[in-house]
């Protein structure tokens, strides 16, 4: 039952810890005008909106303020990826499928297996 316990909190935790820094970081973010749309379009100097979405440049020129080196590095795997998620023919359901469900599933496996395995270890060298 521990197990059980410790594997379910593994599993919750990281979406209530996304919930806890979107209510509090909300009030310190002044929101965008929208005319009552989730977000504008607008292409905003100072701030990220859909227009960084849909043009990557555009938001890598002005709001990006990474070291170039990385940038250059990250870069080929970022649109490796928007280029995978768009071949599979309908994106929104591929970035919703592979990353916000497969890929934070298979991290969650993994950590739980990684834990499982350090306490076998550490239970045979008690047993020695």
């Amino acid at each position: 039952m521990k197990k059980q316990l410790r594997n379910l909190f593994l599993f919750v935790f990281p979406f209530m810890l996304m919930g806890f820094v979107n209510h509090f970081i909300k009030s310190s973010v002044d929101p965008i005008p929208n005319d009552g749309k989730w977000n504008s379009t607008e292409q905003l100097p100072d701030r990220c909106s859909w227009a960084c979405h849909n043009r990557t440049m555009y938001c890598i020129e002005h709001h990006v303020k990474m070291n170039k080196l990385l940038l250059l590095i990250s870069q080929p795997f970022y649109f490796s990826e928007i280029t995978l998620l768009q071949m599979i023919g309908n994106y929104s359901f591929a970035n919703i499928l592979i990353l916000v469900t497969l890929v934070p599933l298979y991290i969650w496996y993994f950590l739980v297996r990684i834990i499982d395995t350090l306490q076998e270890i550490k239970e045979a060298k008690n047993d020695l």
